[in-house]
């Protein structure tokens, strides 16, 4: 891994059996993201950018290859291990949020703090600390229901953050907002990067690629170009 990487996958192949056939997901993947890089992934359905966003995140294993994280081999850790992992080093955002409906932006946040050795008071706090970087300290006590589209999304990026990951990782995370307000979650996003994460987002928004430090484009399992 090259000075200030967090992440090195070298020579990473998914297939999967569909029916009766394979179908290769990715093809001899190398890829290196640094910290504060700001990095998004374009390609038509198909193309394997999920599949490769499930690799990172953790989600899913490689067939072959290597997965480097933070210099530690993880594409080869039993299901215990790459739960503990995956906790404590990287967050995610979804496009539909995945908040819980019945409960306050602030236990959703803390839900990632869940399985960490720490006090009420401790995940309360750093629930808020985090509900704070995104604006949102004041409407801790509110229901997703009560929340803007983009009030939401700010509250799953804070649920992303509340665990200190290294990485952050975000699916279209623009993909149901307007314009003005998905403007103001790539605002958030490029900030994090420039504090010292890497963050990924796969994403078919020009917008975003356009604040991205660098944009990957996905064709049929390759990345056709790194910019």
């Amino acid at each position: 891994m090259s000075d200030n990487c967090i992440i090195a996958l070298s020579g990473v192949n998914k297939r999967y059996l569909m029916g009766n056939s394979i179908v290769q997901a990715l093809k001899d993947i190398d890829l290196e993201v640094r910290r504060s890089d700001f990095l998004a992934i374009m390609g038509p359905s198909g193309s394997g950018k999920s599949t490769l966003m499930n690799i990172l995140g953790l989600l899913d294993r490689p067939n072959e290859g290597s997965y480097l994280l933070d210099d530690r081999e993880v594409g080869t850790l039993d299901d215990n291990d790459r739960s503990r992992v995956r906790n404590r080093t990287i967050g995610f955002i979804f496009q539909n949020f995945n908040l819980l409906q019945r409960t306050t932006a602030l236990r959703n946040v803390m839900l990632p703090l869940t399985y960490r050795r720490l006090s009420d008071d401790e995940r309360n706090k750093r629930a808020l600390v985090s509900l704070g970087m995104v604006g949102l300290k004041d409407r801790a006590d509110h229901q997703p229901m009560q929340l803007s589209g983009g009030e939401q999304q700010r509250v799953a990026i804070a649920r992303a953050l509340v665990g200190e990951p290294l990485v952050v990782l975000a699916d279209e995370p623009t993909g149901n907002l307007d314009s003005k307000t998905g403007m103001g979650i790539i605002e958030i996003l490029s900030n994090l990067a420039k504090s010292g994460k890497a963050v990924i987002t796969v994403t078919h928004d020009p917008t975003v690629a356009k604040h991205a430090d660098h944009v990957i484009s996905m064709l049929d399992g390759n990345i056709r170009s790194y910019s």
